[in-house]
């Protein structure tokens, strides 16, 4: 009987370890791979079907800020707080904490704005160079006064997958139904926005917020307009892919007191403002 040289076992052995080895391996990165795209859908899901949230505040709106995180928790929705430029900020630029890359600026002696319209304006600059800066590829940005539909996750979801990918700025929420113009047959609540609309609620895509930049910054800073009607003067023409939901899932309130809240503008059928106080009760 002739026997098979010693090498040539020691080569099979080898062969059949190696296949286990990139086995495992594919199998591995398969599992990973997996893992990873279930992490991604699942933080898609708690940001609304957006990269990020951020809740613009002034450092005084304590109490705001404490409501936003009560009404976002409820929902799971990560979020972060973003500070908002004041009125004293503009007047005092000598004492403002300038941000990376931050245009500076003078006293606003020759201004054609209000100093809390600037402050405003120069707020949604720093808001849009984050979203640039951390490359987010979609973000929402609220104010830290507003109320949100209890229904808003999955409404989101829906809606986000059924926007044009070439979308640029989504408004949740609006001033009033005479700004709402052309709906589409994407979604029976997505509809293109061809007026001024608020900004208490709106989404920007990567490209969006990109194009903003380069308006704003050849403004700043002697902007002759607030950020809204800016915004407006390039909706209006389509300047923008704008689209704005209807019925609103996000709406402006007012502070009556530090524990009374009613709805401003749009109210909605399901607040979350209105669950929670029957929670708390």
């Amino acid at each position: 009987m002739v026997r098979a040289p010693f090498q040539s076992f020691r080569r099979i052995k080898l062969l059949i370890f190696l296949c286990i080895v990139t086995s495992i391996a594919i199998l591995a990165s398969f599992m990973f791979a997996s893992y990873i795209d279930e992490a991604e859908i699942s933080a898609k899901y708690l940001s609304l079907g957006l990269d990020h949230v951020f809740v613009i505040s002034a450092r005084p709106h304590i109490d705001r800020r404490k409501l936003m995180s009560k009404l976002l928790r409820y929902h799971g929705i990560p979020h972060g707080f973003f500070p908002a430029t004041t009125a004293y900020d503009i007047e005092h630029p000598e004492a403002y904490s300038y941000w990376l890359g931050e245009t500076h600026w003078n006293s606003p002696a020759n201004y054609s704005l209000s100093t809390p319209e600037l402050a405003e304006f120069r707020t949604h600059m720093n808001v849009i160079n984050d979203i640039i800066r951390l490359e987010h590829s979609s973000t929402l940005v609220l104010s830290d006064l507003v109320d949100i539909a209890a229904d808003i996750k999955q409404q989101m979801r829906d809606i986000i997958a059924s926007i044009p990918a070439t979308w640029e700025i989504l408004y949740l929420g609006h001033c009033g139904t005479n700004e709402l113009s052309l709906p589409t047959t994407y979604h029976p609540r997505l509809f293109v926005a061809t007026n001024s609309q608020c900004t208490f609620a709106y989404a920007l895509s990567q490209a969006g917020a990109r194009r903003l930049k380069r308006v704003l910054e050849n403004m700043w800073p002697y902007p002759s307009k607030s950020f809204k009607h800016i915004l407006s003067d390039m909706v209006k023409p389509l300047f923008l892919e704008a689209y704005v939901i209807d019925p609103p899932l996000v709406a402006s309130i007012k502070q009556i007191s530090e524990a009374m809240y009613q709805p401003e503008v749009s109210p909605l059928s399901n607040s979350t403002v209105d669950r929670l106080g029957m929670l708390i009760r």
